[in-house]
């Protein structure tokens, strides 16, 4: 997994694994429906902004609203480093 927005690859698996352990205990419910598009079938998965905190800041995406939101990151941060 890459560094993103700070986090090492490293500390975003961690903190996937917490996610993954918290759906299958029953802490926080398995993604079912995109928070942006409303897409219900497919893979839904959450995106943390927050790694330090692998529970309460999760947004559900579907896999083309989570790779459109990583390639508009990837996107700004290209434009910042070419000024």
């Amino acid at each position: 997994m890459k560094d993103y927005k700070g986090w090492t690859g490293a500390q975003r698996l961690a903190s996937l694994k917490k996610t993954k352990e918290a759906i299958a205990k029953g802490i926080i419910p398995k993604p079912t429906k995109c928070n942006r598009c409303g897409k219900t079938e497919g893979r839904i998965d959450y995106h943390n902004e927050d790694y330090s905190d692998p529970i309460n800041n999760l947004e559900p995406l579907c896999q083309s609203c989570h790779l459109k939101h990583h390639r508009e990151h990837n996107k700004k941060l290209k434009e910042k480093s070419e000024l």
